[in-house]
């Protein structure tokens, strides 16, 4: 699949850094997003992904990885962990074969990955919108946890600004004459992620994000 989102970032990488996307909420306003933003790493995603220690031969999963600019700050910082990127975009996974060097690994689903034992797991950028519904965000992060090895850990970053609880507003992303969608997804705040992570067994800490729009913070959640 090649996706609308998937060839505006690979414009971007080529060498249109002005290049945006659109996005269109159901009966909502529409929104141009700048590519950039989801390039380029910020300094305090480099900041949290640094603070976290891999056992040598550990495992990495990043849920909708993009272009793979978080998995590639785990592969600087940790040149032997097996890294897992779950994309749907051929395009973003192409790049991602091309920049983030081996042992290096991109399926389109969780399932394929069922047999690994996970010392860290990523929904960062906003990831945790990719679990969509709340019933499914919840299978979700269940599935994360009951994966993680003892002491692993996910990191999420999301927020939710249009009120309280797990929201999930549906969407188009529209690129020049190319349309994504509708999607699904999912937004929340912190005591939802808090009840749902810790109803999973997991102890949880909250770091600020410096997403753009000032609304959204890091989970770190560590399996108990």
């Amino acid at each position: 699949m090649i996706t609308a989102f998937g060839r505006a970032m690979m414009a971007t990488i080529n060498g249109q850094p002005q290049t945006t996307f659109r996005m269109t909420m159901e009966g909502g306003q529409s929104i141009e997003f700048p590519c950039i933003d989801f390039v380029q790493r910020r300094p305090d995603e480099d900041e949290l992904l640094e603070q976290i220690r891999l056992p040598k031969d550990g495992v990495v999963v990043d849920w909708g990885c993009g272009i793979g600019r978080h998995l590639l700050k785990v592969r600087q910082l940790n040149p032997s962990v097996y890294c897992y990127g779950i994309e749907i975009c051929d395009l973003m996974v192409d790049h991602c074969r091309r920049t983030i060097a081996p042992p290096a690994f991109f399926v389109q689903n969780f399932d394929n990955l069922a047999h690994c034992q996970l010392d860290l797991a990523l929904l960062m950028g906003n990831g945790l919108g990719v679990l969509g519904e709340e019933k499914d965000a919840v299978k979700g992060l269940q599935m994360l946890v009951s994966s993680l090895a003892p002491g692993g850990r996910i990191l999420i970053e999301t927020g939710n600004p249009f009120g309280y609880g797990y929201f999930t507003p549906r969407f188009t992303i529209e690129y020049k004459e190319y349309r994504d969608g509708p999607f699904v997804w999912g937004y929340s705040d912190r005591d939802w992620l808090k009840g749902t992570l810790e109803s999973l067994g997991c102890t949880v800490k909250f770091k600020k994000s410096k997403a753009p729009g000032g609304m959204f913070f890091f989970a770190i959640a560590q399996k108990d």
